[in-house]
């Protein structure tokens, strides 16, 4: 044992503190009462006794700093070995594992993987600095610091991930290998920083494997859409290979496995904006994005290096700015999809002539993007010799449409409704292919003959409703076999529809019209009992015209039909017709202002589809009866302006929502319909102490009270939506809206996508 001496010329720098400290409290405890330990020192019994306890002060001081000293190099190792840009918000940098370490045993022995690490990371930013792949601004660490910190780059995030904390541990090119070789990586890149950018860690509600220890090609997951059947593949997709052999280069990719697609589920929760790295993945054929209101930002004009591009899908997002000029040279872009943003354009300023140079469109969809304004460009659209749907609704175009629309031979889908368009149409009359064609809501002003459509063969939707559209209903859409829907309502037409020897003449196949909408014009004559031989139709809407005569009763052999709106028409009196008793598959009548007399018949009762019955402003009188309870679908009961009498009743129909019975002499209270949830409730509940006048019903419920002798109560006229959208389920009424036409908000086709990524050989079994 080594002993302790109090000697100042003794120094032993052989040993550390501890050892020394243990060795001498050691010494003192054995050899305290030997008289020749300290020879000449004097040392007393309890002079040793205070020298150990200082000494065990000293001890205990010793180990508590080597303690904090030992767990600071914990916290400090852990901190290089488990740690990521994000440790301090509490996020992870991938859905992966982290390479390693499982505790306390393996902390020490990952020094060599730190080290290793370290120079992955710094091999990686110096690659994608040397050859261009992202900009030094956004791998540089002054880049990635801010007021509150630290604040990583999604470029920066990408290329920790890709050094450290990919299991896949993919070789990390040098800056002087060729593009084919490096290809892989920067492929995997592209993604992770499309991953980062648009708030994947945190926010994506998919993940899809993203960032995992599988090949990119295997980040996809099957889903399941609402409303859609066919289960839907979203992800990356992948060519075993490359089927674009341009250059020599792209020769010597083969054999990789090469992302081809990018598919992302709808309302992802993406946030961000999209980052240019996706133009590195030069093969990509793909790519659809939707639904994402917090993706940000403008398109990136990098993606025009994305050569074989065939679909570029961004839809319902908030991007905003222009479509880049340089998607011209896009030559392979056959579907250009942006509907649904904030995009601006000035066609005015050429901001769209661009299309002209990608004639290998068949589609082109820009709707509800309020900021692409000016006139439709005559040159552009006239090049466009493959263009199958150009849908353009709700933008900010005006004037007529160009002559270079008769150029579109193929061109199947035509939508530009919601605009200002000016003039006529004749320049797409010869436009065979065209199978739907929406022009509503527009300021159209031509002139209709009958001749108009009538080369159309193939057409199945016509809606040119909300114009200024003048002249006859075309009679040769009568003889279009294909044709399902026609909507020319709310338009200045004032002749009388096709008589009734022109429908007796016609010998072709039977029509095939469901949709047929002819309201709010002036048209004027009767109606003919040639209507009747379209036996397919489910809804007629003739009301708000100025038909005369009888209602013909061959409307009575419409079996099909679901919805019949007959109102406000210059008819003569007669009692309701009785050959309505047998279209039991009625759920909307509107008899409205129809000069309909007598009673309302008891066999009413008898329809129980009836979800909306208007028979307001008439002349009907007497009782309401009691047999229209069976209607336990009802929802919207119009009865007021009439001479109706007696008690209200009706209690049992619990689905009402609208009530309008004023302007009659019915008594008693509404205390049975009250206890429902009623939207709309008039009636006569109303009193003028000046004129006299009592309320004729108590209703503790009504929305408005009015009384006998005021005209200016319920001025407001009560039609029922017209407008049920064709072009979506437009037999299947979501909602009346009473004022404003109101419609079924379109829904994407999904399917259409995949049935894209299914030609181009991307979607898996």
């Amino acid at each position: 044992r080594k002993r302790i001496s109090f000697d100042n010329n003794n120094n032993d720098d052989d040993e550390d503190g501890a050892t020394i400290l243990d060795d001498g409290l050691s010494t003192i405890d054995d050899e305290q009462n030997d008289p020749y330990r300290y020879p000449g020192s004097g040392m007393t019994s309890a002079q040793a006794a205070a020298l150990r306890s200082d000494a065990q002060h000293y001890h205990c001081f010793t180990s508590s700093l080597l303690l904090i000293t030992f767990m600071i190099s914990v916290i400090v190792a852990s901190v290089r070995y488990f740690g990521n840009p994000q440790i301090l918000s509490g996020e992870s940098i991938s859905n992966g594992s982290n390479g390693g370490g499982g505790g306390l045993g393996d902390l020490w022995g990952n020094a060599a993987r730190e080290k290793i690490n370290a120079a992955r990371f710094k091999s990686t930013l110096e690659y994608l600095i040397s050859r261009d792949v992202s900009l030094p601004s956004t791998l540089s660490a002054e880049a990635n610091s801010g007021l509150f910190g630290k604040s990583y780059t999604p470029q920066y995030q990408a290329a920790l991930w890709m050094a450290r904390y990919d299991p896949y541990r993919i070789s990390i090119p040098s800056p002087t290998e060729s593009s084919r070789e490096d290809g892989p990586f920067k492929q995997r890149y592209a993604l992770a920083v499309l991953y980062f950018a648009t708030g994947g860690t945190d926010r994506w509600t998919h993940k899809m494997d993203f960032l995992s220890g599988l090949h990119e090609c295997m980040w996809v997951n099957q889903f399941e859409v609402n409303g859609i059947a066919n289960i839907m593949w979203f992800g990356v997709f992948c060519d075993g290979e490359p089927d674009m052999m341009d250059t020599a280069e792209d020769v010597f990719w083969g054999g990789k496995r090469t992302v081809t697609g990018i598919s992302l589920p709808p309302n992802n929760n993406m946030f961000g904006s999209l980052p240019p790295e996706i133009r590195h993945l030069k093969y990509l054929k793909a790519l659809h994005i939707s639904r994402e209101p917090t993706l940000f930002g403008t398109i990136p004009f990098q993606y025009s290096a994305l050569k074989h591009l065939g679909l570029l899908a961004l839809m319902d997002t908030s991007l905003s700015g222009p479509i880049p000029r340089e998607f011209g040279r896009l030559k392979k872009l056959e579907l250009l999809m942006l509907q649904g943003n904030q995009l601006t354009a000035d066609t005015t300023q050429e901001d769209l002539d661009f299309l002209q140079d990608m004639t290998s469109l068949t589609s082109i969809k820009l709707d509800d993007n309020t900021q692409i304004i000016g006139t439709l460009p005559n040159k552009t659209l006239s090049n466009l010799k493959n263009l199958k749907v150009l849908s353009l609704p709700n933008c900010g175009f005006y004037g007529p449409l160009p002559s270079g629309m008769s150029m579109l031979t193929e061109l199947a889908a035509l939508n530009l409704e919601e605009n200002s368009f000016t003039g006529g149409i004749d320049m797409i009359m010869g436009l065979t292919n065209l199978q739907v064609i929406y022009l509503e809501n527009n300021m159209f002003d031509g002139t209709f003959n009958d001749t108009h459509f009538g080369e159309l063969t193939d057409l199945i939707r016509l809606d040119v409703s909300n114009n200024q559209f003048k002249g006859a209903v075309p009679r040769q859409l009568f003889n279009l076999s294909s044709l399902v829907v026609v909507d020319m309502s709310l338009n200045n037409m004032t002749l009388e529809l096709p008589s009734e020897e022109y429908f007796s003449s016609l010998n072709g196949p039977p029509s095939n019209l469901e949709f047929l909408s002819l309201h709010s014009n002036t048209m004027m004559g009767t109606i003919p009992a040639g209507i009747g031989r379209l036996k397919n139709l489910t809804m007629l809407d003739l009301s708000i015209n100025e038909f005369t005569g009888d209602i013909p009763s061959e409307i009575g052999q419409l079996e099909e039909l679901n919805i019949l709106f007959l109102g406000n028409n210059k008819f003569d009196e007669a009692p309701m017709p009785e050959w309505i008793r047998n279209m039991t598959h009625l759920t909307e009548l509107m008899l409205q202002g129809s000069s309909l007399s007598e009673t309302i018949p008891e066999w009413l009762g008898e329809l129980k589809d009836l979800t909306f019955l208007d028979l307001g402003g008439n002349n009907l009188a007497d009782m309401i009866p009691q047999s229209l309870g069976n209607l336990t679908q009802l929802m919207v009961l119009i009865l007021n302006e009439n001479r109706l009498e007696g008690e209200l009743g009706l209690g049992e129909l619990a689905k009402l929502e609208t009530i309008i019975i004023d302007d009659n002499d019915l008594t008693g209270n509404t205390n049975a319909m009250c206890e429902h949830h009623v939207e709309y409730f008039i009636s006569d509940c109303g009193a003028n102490s000046t004129l006299g006048v009592n309320p004729e019903l108590n209703c503790t419920c009504c929305t408005l009270c009015c009384y006998d002798g005021n005209p200016d109560c319920n001025d407001r006229e009560w039609f029922g939506n017209h407008a049920a959208r064709k072009e979506y389920g437009y037999g299947e009424r979501s909602y009346w809206d009473f004022g404003d036409n109101a419609g079924i908000s379109a829904s994407f086709d999904y399917n259409g996508v995949q049935d894209y990524l299914k030609d181009l050989g991307l979607l898996r079994k």
